[in-house]
């Protein structure tokens, strides 16, 4: 900015550019806060996900073990073809301070299936137990992605937050005194001048 005029207007923009700057400043501190809050909320809700449904695994592992015992693993693998992917998904959206984030609202998995093969109570418990983690897991990865797009914009943010508060701001600050300083000399200049004058005007 050396090569910036010494004069009152390029000062009123200056100074204009620092008013703008600041509010930008802070509204860009807002959002990477409110992201941050939100960040830590998400992964709270995926911890207790991760949880829930680890839990959930092993009891679906055990009881599917029990039926494997019973009927043999190939039986079961044959059966498991007759499963029906009866499935409906519903998608939403989230918007965080101007971010889209992705979520699911509803999950609707039926406990169907069509085979030919008897099946046993263990195998009809493992197929319920299974079934039911399954709304957990598409819940997990909605919130998984949504956990990863706010960590991208929260380093987004606090780029713009550092660039405003380290280089822009004190850049234009320092534009500011420097115009500044050189009107006060040009003003002095002038004074001097017009002293010298008035002294010549009245000897």
């Amino acid at each position: 900015m050396s090569n910036l005029k010494a004069t009152r207007m390029q000062l009123l923009i200056i100074k204009r550019k620092i008013k703008l700057a600041k509010k930008g400043h802070k509204l860009l501190k807002e959002k990477r806060d409110a992201l941050i809050m939100e960040f830590f909320s998400i992964l709270k809700e995926i911890k207790e996900l991760r949880k829930g449904i680890g839990t959930k695994l092993k009891q679906a592992l055990r009881v599917l073990g029990k039926a494997q015992a019973l009927q043999g693993i190939t039986d079961v693998e044959r059966f498991a073809l007759g499963v029906s992917p009866d499935l409906k998904v519903e998608f939403g959206s989230k918007a965080i301070m101007g971010l889209e984030m992705p979520s699911i609202s509803e999950v609707e998995s039926k406990h169907q299936w069509h085979g030919f093969i008897e099946s046993s109570i263990e195998l009809d418990n493992a197929m319920v137990k299974f079934r039911e983690i399954l709304p957990a897991l598409l819940k997990l990865s909605a919130k998984q992605l949504a956990f990863q797009r706010l960590g991208e914009e929260i380093k987004k943010t606090k780029r713009r937050v550092n660039s405003l508060e380290y280089i822009i701001i004190p850049r234009l600050d320092g534009a500011s005194s420097m115009i500044e300083f050189k009107l006060e000399e040009l003003e002095r200049e002038n004074f001097t001048r017009l002293k010298m004058i008035k002294a010549k005007a009245t000897a």
